[in-house]
């Protein structure tokens, strides 16, 4: 189960990161930071469910 939600974490956080690209592109500043900051965070809960040991994601 926890393989599944790392790469599912994965992929969303790669598509965020280039619609946030792509948006930025196209002078959407507001949308772009709101999906860049959206990718921080995931990242940083992401690695903190998957190195802490009491959380079961079952």
């Amino acid at each position: 189960m926890k393989t599944l939600f790392t790469l599912s974490m994965l992929i969303l956080i790669t598509v965020a990161s280039i619609v946030s690209c792509r948006l930025f592109m196209k002078a959407h500043y507001d949308m772009s930071a709101l999906l860049t900051l959206t990718s921080y965070v995931s990242i940083i809960l992401s690695v903190y469910i998957i190195s802490n040991k009491k959380v079961r994601l079952s």
